[in-house]
Formats: C-alpha cells, sequence, structure tokens
C-alpha cells in the first residue's frame, strides 16, 4: 500500500476559551516545544499574556519553538461586552450562549487564519471548538480533543453517553451504578455529573452545543490527556477500548516549568506575599493548609463563613486563595479584615490571598502539607506532582467524579463530604446573600480538615502514597518515560490518517483497514 508522507512536523494548538482550559493546553503546547516540534498556538487577543505566561514559566527551550497568533474575537459581534474573550470573563448566565455563539464566528476567523499558516501534521483543539475538526480535515491534518478532564472522567461520560443511566432515575438525587472500573464500584446523582447530562432547563448551555460537543467528540483521531498512565492506567486503557481512539496520556503538563517557577503574573504583590508568608513557615515543614477552590471557584456568603470560621480555629497556619472577594456583602468582609491576614505577615495563622496566588509554587513548597480543593483536574494533578494529600470539595462540572479517584481509587485524600454542587455561571444561577442553603457545617470541615492534616496511620498512608505518585509523575515527563513517549507519539505520529475516510489508523493495521473499508487508494501518513 502507498503512504504519502507529509511535511515534517508543526502541531497547532487552539484552546477553548476558559482560564482553567487554557493553562493545560498551552502547557502541553510548551512540552511538545521542548520536544522540538514548531507549535503554534492560536487565541483571541486577550489571552495573550496569559500564553505568554505560560511560556516563560516553561522556559526559553519551550517558548523558542512556539509562534503565538492572535485572532479576533467577535464578543460585541454576538452580543457580548466588548473584551469579553474567555467563558469566565462572562458577567451573566444568561449571555453563555452568545459565547458560544461568538466562538463559532471566532472558529471562522481562525479558519482563514491557519489556511495562511505553514499546513500543520496535527491539531489539537479545546473540547468546545467543535469546528476544528472540520478544519483539520480541510487542512489534510489530524485532529485530537483535549477536554480538561482525566482518563477516569472521560470513561465515565463515554459510559453515561452510551448507556444514559441517568435518565432512568426518578429524581436529580437517587443514586446510579457507573460500573467503568472494576472492581471499584461508583454510585452518582445526576446532579453530580458533568454539565452535559444535567436535565437543559438546569444549565445555560444550549442543546444544540450540547449535541455539537458530542459529534465533535465522536468524529475526532484521539484524545490528550493531561494524566500519566501510571496514575490511570486502568482508565487510560479502558478509554481508548470504549471509543475506538487513539488517547494519549502526556502528564502532569504543569511540570513543564521548573519546580518553583512563577510565570509573569507572579510580579503582583500577593504572589511575592504568598510565597515570603510560607518561607517563614518553612521551619515546620509540611504544617501549612492551602485552600484554594479553582480560577471559577465562588461559595456563596453563608457557605463561605461556616468555612472561615473552621480555617480560622484551625491548629495549623492556613493560605486561603478567595475568588470574588470584591463581590461579598458588607459583613462578610467585615469579618475577614477581623479574623484573617490579608498582608502576609509572618505570624500569622491564617493569609487570606484575594484573587489569583501561584498555585503550581505553593503547593510545591516545603510548608504545604495539605490542600482543600474544589478537585478540578488542573489542581489535582498539580497537586499529586507536588506530592500534596488533598480534602475534596467539589464545586461541579466532573469534579464529583474526579473525587471519586482522588480518594477511592488513589487514596490520596479525604471527602469533607459535600452531595450538593456549588452554583457557578455556566448552571444558570446566581448567588443571592441569604437565600444559599450551607450544606456543610464548621465542624463537618474540621474533622475533614483533621483526617487530612494528621490522621494518624491512615494520614501516614495517604502521605506515602502521594509520595509515591509524585515520583513516577516526574519520571513519566523523563526521556523514556510514558509521557515522554506519548508526546513523541503524538509529534511523529504512530497513526496514520486515511486519505478517502480520514479516519486515523495504527501504522501496523493500514492493510488490515483498508481490507475493512473497501480502500484500494493510499493513506496518508498523518505527521
Amino acid at each position: 500500500m502507498e503512504a504519502i508522507l507529509t511535511s515534517k512536523p508543526h502541531i497547532v494548538v487552539i484552546p477553548w476559551p476558559v482560564t482553567s482550559h487554557m493553562i493545560p493546553i498551552v502547557d502541553i503546547g510548551c512540552l511538545l516545544a521542548s520536544h522540538g516540534a514548531p507549535v503554534t498556538i492560536i487565541t483571541p487577543p486577550a489571552s495573550a499574556e496569559l500564553v505568554r505566561s505560560r511560556m516563560d514559566r516553561a522556559g526559553q527551550g519551550a517558548a523558542a519553538g512556539i509562534t503565538v497568533a492572535t485572532v479576533p474575537f467577535p464578543s460585541a459581534e454576538a452580543g457580548l461586552p466588548e473584551g469579553c474573550e474567555r467563558l469566565d470573563q462572562v458577567p451573566s448566565p444568561d449571555l453563555v450562549p452568545k459565547f458560544f455563539d461568538a466562538n463559532n464566528l471566532f472558529g471562522e476567523a481562525v479558519a482563514r487564519r491557519c489556511r495562511r499558516l505553514t499546513a500543520p501534521s496535527c491539531v489539537v483543539a479545546g473540547m468546545c471548538n467543535t469546528w476544528a475538526h472540520g478544519l483539520a480535515r480541510e487542512l489534510g491534518a489530524p485532529c485530537f480533543i483535549f477536554h480538561g478532564f482525566g482518563a477516569f472522567a472521560l470513561l465515565c461520560c463515554e459510559y453515561l453517553n452510551t448507556h444514559r443511566p441517568h435518565e432512568a432515575v426518578a429524581s436529580l438525587d437517587e443514586l446510579f451504578d457507573v460500573p467503568v472500573l472494576p472492581p471499584f464500584e461508583f454510585k452518582f446523582a445526576r446532579r453530580q455529573l458533568p454539565l452535559q447530562f444535567l436535565p437543559s432547563r438546569s444549565i445555560s448551555i444550549k442543546e444544540h452545543s450540547i449535541r455539537e460537543l458530542r459529534e465533535f467528540e465522536m468524529a475526532v483521531d484521539g484524545i490528550v490527556v493531561n494524566t500519566f498512565e501510571e496514575l490511570e492506567h486502568g482508565s487510560v486503557a479502558r478509554l481508548a477500548a470504549a471509543t475506538g481512539k487513539a488517547v494519549l496520556a502526556v502528564g502532569p503538563v504543569s511540570l513543564c516549568g521548573s519546580p518553583g517557577d512563577l510565570d509573569s503574573r507572579a510580579d503582583a504583590d500577593e504572589a511575592r506575599r504568598c510565597m515570603a508568608w510560607l518561607d517563614a513557615k518553612k521551619a515546620c515543614k509540611s504544617s501549612v493548609l492551602y485552600v484554594s477552590f479553582g480560577s471559577a471557584g465562588r461559595m456563596p456568603p453563608e457557605q463561605l463563613m461556616e468555612l472561615g470560621a473552621a480555617l480560622v480555629s484551625c491548629p495549623w497556619p492556613v493560605l486561603w486563595v478567595i475568588k470574588g472577594a470584591d463581590t461579598l456583602p458588607d459583613d462578610v468582609e467585615k469579618w475577614l479584615r477581623n479574623n484573617t491576614d490579608a498582608d502576609g505577615l509572618p505570624e500569622s495563622q491564617c493569609l487570606a490571598v484575594r484573587g489569583w496566588a501561584p498555585q503550581v509554587a505553593i503547593l510545591e513548597h516545603p510548608a504545604v502539607g495539605g490542600f482543600l480543593t474544589h478537585c478540578g483536574w488542573g489542581s489535582t494533578l498539580e497537586s499529586v506532582a507536588a506530592g500534596v494529600p488533598m480534602a475534596t470539595w467539589p464545586f461541579t462540572a466532573e469534579q464529583f467524579l474526579n473525587e471519586k479517584v482522588i480518594v477511592d481509587v488513589l487514596g490520596i485524600g479525604v471527602s469533607v463530604g459535600v452531595m450538593m454542587p456549588t452554583e457557578g455561571v455556566l448552571r444558570g444561577e446566581k448567588s443571592r446573600c441569604g437565600e444559599a442553603k450551607v450544606e456543610v457545617g464548621t465542624e463537618q470541615v474540621i474533622r475533614a480538615l483533621e483526617k487530612l492534616m494528621d490522621g494518624g496511620a491512615d494520614g501516614d498512608g495517604r502521605r506515602n502514597k502521594v509520595q509515591e505518585l509524585k515520583d513516577k509523575a516526574k519520571a513519566a515527563l523523563e526521556d523514556g518515560g510514558s509521557s515522554y513517549m506519548n508526546l513523541e507519539k503524538l509529534i511523529h505520529c504512530d497513526f496514520v490518517l486515511c486519505s478517502c475516510c480520514h479516519q486515523a489508523v495504527p501504522p501496523n493495521k493500514k492493510n488490515e483497514f483498508r481490507m475493512a473499508v473497501g480502500v484500494d487508494g493510499p493513506i496518508v501518513v498523518g505527521f
């Protein structure tokens, strides 16, 4: 069979424009560039600074191989406020559908730009850039999707899409089985699932957008996952079998920078205060509790007060990142001023950071011994890579799925016991002071944190396990490691692209594939 080779590798990376997705996919671009592959990252102008900050963190060796191509994002054209170019900048749930409309228009502009680029050997696109598959086909390149989820969560989603057990339950709270990773048993309520599996009235994403996402998932040639095989081997293998697609585990991508490095945003006073405060605590190794709920994690004020009461009563020093602090009611703001430290005084017990904090550097600091997290997959991998055990407080999206991996599968975390998701922009709900129910009380939080930071023999076991995974995470990205080799596969391609039906095929299966689909013509090597 004749094979037609394309030119040398050139990877085009198109992030889905939301901060929590952009950071890991740009880190993947940096890792690919560090392997010597030319990479073009396409982004709206407002996100270019974020992209370049990740490149700076990765170092000159990676940054030199990356071109950042900015393409105007049609915010105003779609009815959004001017400059609203990332989903986490959308000011109201009602505007989320308009953001999806704007992103589709953005795809048309990206296509025009890509036609002027050196032909890509592969396109890696964020999960809601559903137009990227058609663009990749037009350019003669395979298309890989990046969700930002781990392999276990993706495996659960594939099961839910195929078997639809969530549609048979009588209520949003009824538990049902998701038997994807024996011998473990997993039960979820429908309200704990990713947004695309909730009733349409519960979210602000339109049904046609969800259908397009699923069609995109089914059409792509492969899946790039921020994980490593030693962490999720069973899930990676089962996901590949369930989807029939190449699944490349290339993480933890947060390790693309040198240990302890801060990205350019760390010039902010807050970041300097964080690191100086931690330095003052490092005499007591692993004594600090770090608390953060991600780039978009905002609690209702009443729940935040219950959490705060637990944190200020802790016997351990606490570094608490609070998002949306500028919108808190006056009484909550006054309580924070009276009970926490905003100045980074070395002797303080609870440093409250309002806004952004250098999370990777914080987790890698030797003073940090535990992480209270929302279970976002990026944060989970960063904690694993730093060897820090977790207490889990999932908010939304796939975070309840991730909690099962942390607590039940890996045994490196303690559940706070949250059963209900927290409202957020994509859920179409707004926080109103006095109307939100407090689900988790102060004492419940304290009990979970005591298990995390002490925990006796069980606590020692969690710490030992996460330290072993830290070592394996580092080895995965070193020369010859599992993630290193998967990055090489993405660059040099152990896959081929059929020139007739455009399906990706392993090279050693070309003849079988040709016979199965009745193709006599050439198969084009994708890259």
